[in-house]
């Protein structure tokens, strides 16, 4: 009778061991993908850079700045993209912390950011109009959901706009700067036209705040 219970014991010893493993693999596999998207994403961003410093030393903005725009305009895109996947995998890792890779992810939304702005005083204009968006990380805040939800929205309908949201509350040098500048103080707040807004915004109000480029 013992022998019997203590093989039932190791099956289901057996049976935990290999779904633990099997969801790890799965788990490490998509942040790893993830995670190499991201990198071809800074390499991309750092020849861009290369493109706006030649146009800037040979004083050739009508040469390079319509390369650029398209550029940039592709890489806002592909962040948005892996945005989604940062957020799909966030919530289905069940093992492995994604703290490292939110980090490379929030610095790399930053470092775009950043790099539009210098396109802009470089070329004059562009055709993305940006949404900074913040809100608190890990906490519960409905009207932060809410918000999220309208400039979703917004973005799909507007294809000129796009969404760079960082957390209020990470850690670290470039968010704080920037929350700094524009003088970020609650959740959520949004930048709009290098005007701060702070609370739930309405669609309306904030399409009231910008133009809107259909989408066709």
């Amino acid at each position: 009778m013992v022998s019997v219970y203590v093989k039932a014991l190791v099956i289901t010893l057996v049976l935990f061991a290999g779904n633990y493993f099997f969801v790890k693999y799965l788990d490490d596999s998509r942040a790893q993908q993830l995670d190499s998207s991201l990198s071809e994403l800074q390499d991309e961003l750092q020849s861009s850079r290369l493109l706006l410093l030649y146009s800037q030393v040979f004083k050739s903005p009508k040469e390079t700045c319509p390369a650029l725009e398209f550029v940039i305009t592709s890489q806002v895109s592909k962040l948005y993209a892996l945005s989604s996947e940062l957020q799909g995998i966030e919530s289905s890792n069940l093992l492995a912390s994604t703290a490292p890779l939110k980090k490379k992810f929030i610095l790399e939304n930053a470092g775009l950011w950043i790099y539009l702005q210098q396109f802009k005083s470089v070329c004059g204009k562009t055709s993305i109009t940006p949404i900074l968006y913040f809100y608190p990380d890990n906490q519960d805040c409905v009207e932060c959901r809410a918000q999220a939800q309208v400039l979703n929205s917004i973005r799909d309908e507007c294809k000129n706009v796009r969404i760079f949201a960082f957390p209020s509350n990470v850690d670290l040098g470039i968010v704080n700067v920037i929350k700094a500048r524009y003088s970020v103080t609650a959740n959520p707040s949004i930048v709009v036209n290098e005007t701060t807004f702070s609370g739930l915004i309405s669609k309306d109000g904030i399409l009231g705040l910008l133009d809107c480029a259909r989408s066709a």
